[in-house]
């Protein structure tokens, strides 16, 4: 059986050496590996944020790397979900403004379905009573949980996140990891760099890379 996702031989200038593997529908991976290894660059090159050296990366049929950038930025918009270690939501908008903004933007045809479905998906994470709340009126862990909604919003079909408790505490990483734990036996697949072993531990599989080449 195809992977969802399909990493072929990846190379990146002197980051990526060569990597391969393949993530089925509904996984969570971790990736993990001292700094410097290229945790961050696989990822961000996995998801057609940066343009791999060589190599093909197919999420489904689509073969990512020989797109142009507009179709790559459509297939980011369409197909994946990202949330990052810095929780970037606009500080002129409220958490669920925030949250159904990039649907909104991209389809004003549909704001109150892209409303309707920001509403469920904070229910469904327990954070409905911060709807109408600054983003600087809540924690951390409240507000990265609001990044996972954001990332919900377009029903991706995999979700990217770059260290996404890097910046919380023991408290609030235990929410944050609830939340994508939720998310994913629901059936969305997650690919997650970490450098927490803990985190990594709820991952059902780690890709473990040293010196830009996955070990064992």
């Amino acid at each position: 059986m195809n992977g969802l996702l399909r990493v072929k031989d990846i190379k990146k200038d002197n980051i990526l050496k060569g990597i391969s593997f393949e993530m089925q529908e509904g996984e969570m991976v971790a990736v993990m590996g001292p700094s410097g290894s290229g945790k961050s660059t696989l990822l961000y090159n996995v998801s057609g944020m940066d343009q791999a050296t060589s190599g093909e990366v197919f999420l489904g049929d689509t073969e990512i790397v020989g797109l142009n950038e507009d179709d790559k930025a459509l297939l980011r918009r369409s197909r994946m979900g990202f949330v990052f270690q810095m929780m970037n939501m606009l500080t002129n908008l409220n958490i669920i403004d925030n949250i159904a903004f990039p649907a909104v933007h991209s389809d004003k045809k549909n704001k109150k379905e892209y409303y309707e479905r920001a509403r469920e998906l904070m229910a469904k994470l327990d954070i409905s009573e911060l709807a109408d709340r600054n983003i600087k009126e809540v924690s951390g862990g409240q507000l990265q949980r609001a990044c996972i909604c954001r990332s919900m919003i377009m029903k991706p079909e995999i979700i990217f996140a770059d260290e996404p408790t890097g910046a919380l505490n023991q408290t609030a990483t235990a929410e944050v990891m609830d939340a994508f734990l939720e998310i994913n036996r629901e059936g969305t697949t997650i690919m997650m760099v970490t450098h927490d072993s803990r985190v990594a531990s709820m991952c059902e599989r780690i890709l473990y890379l040293l010196d830009g080449e996955i070990q064992g």
